[in-house]
């Protein structure tokens, strides 16, 4: 439920293989939830928890602000700080239930 409430789907997809319809426009593409590997900050919990809470930015490409200067960093992840840390775990929780073992090049958890 919180993660179709709070849009997850729109970039992750409702697998969470990183296909969602706005996720497929985005360059870096969303985290495929599938690919234990392409975690960098952690799978687990807390590390996913935490993610949610501050987002993620990324360097931007040569791209321009509004004010025509050059950018520092882009939006890569919302933060959903506006989520109680109860919420932002089950949402880790259920990221991590969307695991593929059988997919090439996965961790376990």
């Amino acid at each position: 439920m919180l993660y179709a409430e709070n849009g997850c789907a729109s970039c992750h997809g409702p697998a969470g293989r990183g296909d969602g319809p706005v996720g497929q426009t985005l360059d870096p593409r969303p985290r495929d939830f599938q690919d234990v590997a392409a975690f960098k900050r952690g799978f687990d919990v807390e590390a996913i928890a935490r993610t949610l809470a501050t987002g993620i930015l990324v360097p931007a490409a040569p791209a321009r602000g509004a004010t025509g200067a050059p950018s520092h960093h882009q939006q890569g992840m919302p933060k959903f700080d506006h989520l109680s840390e109860v919420e932002r775990q089950s949402l880790a929780l259920y990221v991590i239930s969307l695991h593929d073992p059988a997919r090439q090049g996965a961790r376990q958890p």
